[in-house]
């Protein structure tokens, strides 16, 4: 069995949906922007369950599917489209990147999970090529950094908690589930601080919007999930090492953001850093790490 396809899908198109939110920043604020986004994709999904008859999630799951959707879809991808209106497409994912570093202190913090020396090997790296990055020009990139960290925690507490969250049998359900609830608290932050009278949607907006929803939110999902059924988790996991160097490289060849060597360091230690922790015996397995919803 082959599994080049899948994994070619979940590279490239994960590791692209930083740039397409800095397309689609063009025309949209990012709260809205992912409002709009979590929304369709998660009513599209929702349908095509209901399509093939899947169990509808009783009320727990209703509530814990909020609770995620406010830690992962809303928090996590939210607050990075955020970040990314003063942070580079590439730098914006190099933060995201340190999502399995935050998994594993979760999982020794609340689970009492044993902290192998690969994986604190790769804890250090990791948080060694955030300092690297972490060298703000101005205040808006301060914020913008702080927020794109919370963002990575907020997604990997959340992965965290999936583990022990009630949550539909179906993997596609729980992730509509989440969808739709990250889309409603979006729409209402969105609402809130103001975002609505910012929009004025371009053409290149308007395709990069459609990307992340049939490409980021659908395609790359369910390749991924059929990666997690097939797939040695070893193999599936490497997805998480690969996606910010994919984000760099767009980056740079489309939207034409600084390479610099800083920056090439910094990619080098935190991929090596997330390889570390990602096929270490005993790291976290790519099916108990929530499907991403990007």
């Amino acid at each position: 069995m082959t599994f080049a396809g899948p994994l070619l899908i979940v590279y490239v198109v994960w590791g692209s949906t930083y740039l397409a939110q800095k397309v689609g920043l063009e025309g949209v604020p990012p709260l809205t922007m992912n409002a709009f986004r979590f929304l369709v994709a998660g009513a599209l999904l929702y349908g095509f369950c209901r399509y093939r008859r899947v169990a509808l999630p009783d009320r727990r799951q209703w509530r814990a599917g909020a609770l995620l959707g406010l830690l992962l879809p809303a928090a996590g991808t939210g607050g990075a489209a955020w970040a990314e209106q003063w942070l580079s497409s590439g730098i914006t994912a190099l933060f995201l990147a340190s999502i399995p570093l935050w998994i594993v202190l979760g999982r020794r913090v609340f689970d009492g999970e044993k902290v192998t020396w690969p994986m604190a090997l790769g804890l250090a790296a990791g948080f060694a090529g955030v300092l690297l990055l972490a060298r703000p020009r101005g205040g808006g990139d301060a914020v913008a950094i702080t927020v794109a960290l919370a963002a990575s925690l907020c997604w990997g507490l959340g992965t965290v908690y999936a583990g022990h969250a009630p949550r539909p049998q179906s993997a596609l359900m729980a992730s509509a589930v989440q969808m739709l609830c990250a889309g409603a608290i979006l729409t209402v932050l969105s609402g809130a601080t103001g975002e609505w009278s910012r929009i004025d949607v371009t053409g290149r907006a308007a395709l990069a919007v459609g990307y992340l929803i049939v490409f980021g939110s659908l395609v790359a999902y369910t390749a991924y999930t059929w990666l997690v059924k097939n797939a040695a988790p070893q193999i599936a996991g490497t997805y998480a090492f690969v996606n910010p160097v994919v984000a760099v490289l767009l980056g740079w060849w489309i939207l034409d953001e600084p390479l610099t060597a800083r920056t090439i360091l910094a990619t080098a230690v935190i991929a090596a850093g997330v390889a570390l922790i990602v096929l270490a015996p005993e790291a976290c397995p790519a099916d108990r790490v929530e499907r991403a919803v990007r």
